[in-house]
C-alpha cells in the first residue's frame, strides 16, 4: 500500500448528511506521540464479490475480525508504530464449499506490522499487515484504515483535505482510491469529544493474473471520528461498492460486483 498525499487547505460545504449539533472550534489533526503510548484497535471487514456467469450468478464473500495491540514510540521527527495481531477470525463463504473458517496464515494476515508516521500520516511501511495474495477477500490494508491521511494542522467545521491510497490486490493487481475528507463538527462519543469527519472516495481496481483481466470502478462513503484527547481515530465505518467486467482466459466476459463494509474501533 502506497500513498500520494494531496492535502488541500480550502473550505467547502460539509457533506449533505445529518450534521452533528456542535460546530468544531479549531482543533489540531496530526499524529504525534501522546500518552498512553499504547492502543488496542479492532477492525471488522466483510467483502462480497458477485459474478454474473453463464451458469447463473455466483457469490463469494469473506468476513474477518482483526484485533491489534499497538505501541507508539518517538523516532526523529515522527512516530514509530508497532502492531501485534492478538486475535484473528476469518471466514470464507461460497456456494461450492459453504462457510469455511480461515486461519491467520491462510488469510495472509501478518502477525505484526510496523510503520513510520509523519504528522500528516503514513511515511513508510516497514512491515505490512498482510499479504495481498491471501485467500481472504479484503480491499483495504488495516494500517491504512487505522492511520488515514490528516492535514497536520488546525481544522474547523467545513475544512477539506484529500489523499490517494493504493492497495495491492492479489499477485497482479492494484486498487487506487482518491479520498476526500470533510470536517462536519464536534460530537460526543462514549463520553468523549470527537471530531466527525465525512469520508468519500472514487476507486479504480485493475487485476491481471493467469490470463484473467478485471477492471472495476467504484465509490466509497462513510465517516471517521477523531478522538481529540487521544489524538487517534476513535472509530470509523466505510462502505464500498465497485462494478465492472472480467475477461476470462478463454475470452468470455463476466460482470463483476464488489460490496464491502469496514468498521474500526479504538477499544482503549
Amino acid at each position: 500500500m502506497r500513498r500520494s498525499p494531496m492535502i488541500i487547505s480550502f473550505l467547502l460545504p460539509a457533506a449533505t448528511v445529518a450534521l452533528p449539533s456542535g460546530t468544531a472550534a479549531a482543533q489540531e489533526l496530526a499524529y504525534m506521540l501522546r500518552e498512553p503510548a499504547t492502543a488496542t484497535y479492532v477492525l471488522v471487514d466483510r467483502t462480497t464479490m458477485s459474478l454474473d456467469t453463464p451458469a447463473g450468478p455466483m457469490e463469494v464473500s469473506g468476513s474477518s475480525t482483526w484485533s491489534y495491540g499497538v505501541t507508539f514510540a518517538a523516532e526523529g521527527e515522527g512516530v514509530r508504530v508497532t502492531a501485534e495481531l492478538g486475535q484473528f477470525e476469518g471466514t470464507l463463504d461460497n456456494v461450492m464449499t459453504g462457510s469455511t473458517p480461515l486461519s491467520q496464515a491462510e488469510a495472509g494476515a501478518s502477525a505484526t506490522f510496523e510503520l513510520m508516521l509523519a504528522r500528516s500520516g503514513l511515511a513508510e511501511v516497514v512491515g505490512a499487515s498482510r499479504r495481498p495474495d491471501g485467500d481472504l477477500p479484503i480491499l483495504v490494508d488495516p494500517e491504512a484504515v487505522m492511520f488515514p491521511r490528516l492535514p497536520a494542522g488546525d481544522v474547523s467545521t467545513g475544512d477539506v483535505w484529500a489523499d490517494t491510497v493504493m492497495t495491492y490486490v492479489g499477485d497482479g493487481g492494484e486498487r487506487v482510491v482518491m479520498y476526500t475528507y470533510s470536517v462536519e463538527g464536534e460530537v460526543d462519543h462514549n463520553g468523549r469529544a470527537h471530531l466527525r469527519v465525512a469520508v468519500s472516495g472514487v476507486s479504480e481496481m485493475t487485476v491481471a493474473d493467469g490470463g484473467m483481466i478485471m477492471n472495476l470502478s467504484g465509490t466509497e462513503a462513510g465517516h471517521l471520528l477523531w478522538d481529540i484527547e487521544r489524538g487517534l481515530v476513535g472509530s470509523s465505518e466505510i462502505t464500498r461498492t465497485s462494478e465492472g467486467g472480467m475477461t476470462a482466459p478463454d475470452g468470455s466476459e463476466l460482470q463483476v460486483n464488489f460490496t464491502a463494509t469496514t468498521q474500526l474501533t479504538l477499544e482503549n
